[in-house]
């Protein structure tokens, strides 16, 4: 009997406990419910009583990026009484999110004032990227006649080829911003086209209003817009779509007062033609001569045209640049001391100077390194970014910046501070002459020895052509490795015949053994020049060896996240970590082989 009852009242509390848990669900969504309508309700009211008008303006630059800027007018209406404002979102379809390069946000009337802003702050509505503008005061639309702010986008990677000769091309755009309320006074969409090409159509319809600047509005503009535009032109001249994936950038600080810069440019073409030119922007007080060669140490021709405060320094390569094609450029320039240097009493220093000129082009990875004169000793830098200090030698320190996704509305400029003995200069020229005191009185010292046996002077077992030999055979090779890849990337996209894909394969496979059994020859046969020069084969094989497991793992990084196995987070990291090694691996090759090219110089 008692058994009875203990079932019994359990069964009672099981019952009482799930009643009680509807009631606190039913009790949550009331809640919930009551929080939406009011932030609804208080939605509608901004509604209500703001007017909205947005100026949406697209630049398209000559090699590819695109210029978004949003410029948004609030004011009350008539008769209403605005709230306070404190911030504002604004976006557009969430498929361009991966275009951004950079973002900036600023009073329209005051562009010196930024403004803080979220990324990625969402509707709370899915298909939508969307920034929150923060004003840093309220603004009272009661007090005002309107409140005006500008937010910029910088887009990369929106142009694309039309037809496969990349005659016509096609720009994909967010037509209309995206807003969580409807715009009463509507958004005037303008697009500026280069003076490059020449515009073919576009969908929607715009009115061409000038010569390549085309217009659209919409009166109102509804909340939660999401129209994608396309405006389709023929490139004219010289409009190209580059890509530069990499600028490594040094600058030298000697003790003669001498300021060297040089540029070493990765670019790759991303059209469908071929190009034959390539450009940069340099400071406006680069001396001449400007000297520019490729990686194969061919000298390249350099047209100069003055832009604003720079100089556009156009490069015509040996080789027309195919498509996917990427082509290594150096250029190197001196500067005037007096403009970038400035003396702080008797042993400081500051160097002022940008660490890119502002170009149309993206740079996806900067690196800037300082090389600061013999015995100097770093202070401290106002850049955004601090370098990192790397011992060159017992008497030099560098500082190098490294910096990714680099567009031209960032503010690169900075000023590094470092402290040099005005003395330093002649340390070299005492020490080469006491060295050369020292010699001399060994020398004296022995020719006073009678019976002195002879010094045998030491040849190297190995003439000098055949350090020629495997520096020109060694580029071959690397010319010879890029067009398979390039050949490779063609074919897998369907522009090479399979038959034509074959014996081109066939070709330069050969071409690729013989070359390679030339290169192990003749690396044998330095080995034998010595200890230097083994050490210098030594470290190729272990550079070529390094190269071939990055390439190996970036493949594999690529089948396990089309598979799915790996994040996109984790895939670009990946990417990321392999491309650094690859790089790596590539300088030191091309450290030992400019040290053989001196050696032969």
């Amino acid at each position: 009997m008692w058994r009875f009852n203990s079932q019994r009242g359990d069964s009672l509390n099981k019952k009482m406990l799930s009643v009680l848990l509807v009631f606190a669900l039913l009790l949550l969504s009331t809640i919930a419910l009551f929080i939406t309508n009011s932030k609804v309700a208080l939605a509608d009211e901004a509604q209500s009583s703001i007017d909205i008008e947005v100026n949406h303006q697209l630049t398209v630059h000559d090699g590819g990026l695109v210029t978004l800027n949003d410029t948004v007018i609030l004011s009350k209406k008539p008769g209403e009484q605005a709230p306070l404002l404190q911030s504002f979102r604004i976006g557009f379809p969430y498929q361009y999110k991966s275009n951004i390069y950079y973002v900036f946000a600023c009073e329209t009337k005051n562009p010196e004032k930024s403004l803080a802003f979220d990324l990625d702050a969402g509707f709370g509505t899915p298909g939508f990227y969307a920034v929150r503008v923060h004003f840093g005061r309220e603004i009272n639309l009661t007090q005002v006649e309107s409140y005006s702010f500008t937010v910029m986008f910088e887009l990369s990677d929106l142009i694309t080829a039309k037809l496969a000769t990349g005659e016509l091309l096609e720009l994909s755009f967010p037509m209309y911003p995206s807003l969580e309320q409807n715009a009463t006074k509507g958004s005037t969409t303008t697009v500026f086209l280069p003076s490059s090409v020449s515009y073919n159509s576009s969908d929607p319809v715009f009115n061409q209003t000038a010569s390549n600047t085309l217009n659209a509005v919409k009166k109102p503009l509804e909340a939660f817009t999401s129209v994608v535009g396309s405006i389709t032109f023929n490139p004219t001249t010289s409009f190209t779509l580059l890509d530069v994936n990499e600028v490594r950038r040094t600058i030298v600080l000697d003790e003669w007062n001498n300021l060297l810069v040089s540029d070493f440019y990765s670019t790759t073409n991303k059209a469908e033609n071929v190009t034959s030119t390539i450009w940069t922007m340099l400071p406006e007080d680069a001396l001449d001569p400007i000297y520019a060669k490729d990686d194969l140490g061919n000298v390249l021709n350099i047209t100069q045209q003055n832009e604003g405060d720079a100089i556009k320094a156009i490069v015509t390569l040996k080789s027309a640049l195919q498509p996917t094609q990427t082509a290594h450029v150096l250029i190197a320039y001196k500067l005037p001391w007096k403009n970038h240097v400035k003396e702080n009493g008797w042993s400081d220093f500051s160097l002022n100077f940008k660490l890119f000129e502002p170009t149309n082009l993206t740079v996806r990875k900067l690196t800037v390194t300082i090389d600061l004169p013999e015995g100097a000793e770093f202070q401290s830098s106002n850049a955004t970014i601090q370098p990192d200090i790397v011992q060159m030698g017992i008497y030099k320190e560098t500082p190098t910046f490294t910096l990714s996704n680099i567009s031209p509305y960032q503010n690169l400029d900075f000023t590094i501070w470092y402290r040099h003995v005005v003395f330093w200069a002649s340390f070299r020229p005492t020490l080469w002459t006491g060295a050369l005191v020292v010699v001399i009185a060994a020398i004296a010292s022995l020719w006073q020895i009678r019976r002195a046996p002879a010094l045998v002077p030491t040849v190297l077992p190995i003439r000098p052509e055949e350090f020629i030999n495997y520096v020109k055979t060694y580029d071959e090779r690397k010319k010879i490795l890029q067009e398979r890849q390039s050949l490779e990337v063609q074919a897998q996209k369907g522009k090479v015949p399979r038959r034509l894909y074959r014996v081109r394969s066939r070709t330069l496979d050969s071409r690729l053994s013989v070359l390679s059994r030339d290169l192990a020859v003749l690396r044998e046969r330095i080995r034998t020049a010595g200890p230097r020069y083994a050490g210098m084969m030594r470290q190729i094989e272990v550079a070529e060896t390094e190269l071939q497991g990055v390439e190996a793992d970036i493949r594999r990084t690529e089948a396990r996240y089309r598979r799915g196995e790996i994040s996109a987070a984790a895939y670009h990291k990946l990417l990321e970590d392999s491309y650094r090694r690859r790089d790596r691996a590539k300088t030191n090759i091309d450290g030992v082989l400019l040290r053989l090219r001196e050696e032969i110089s």
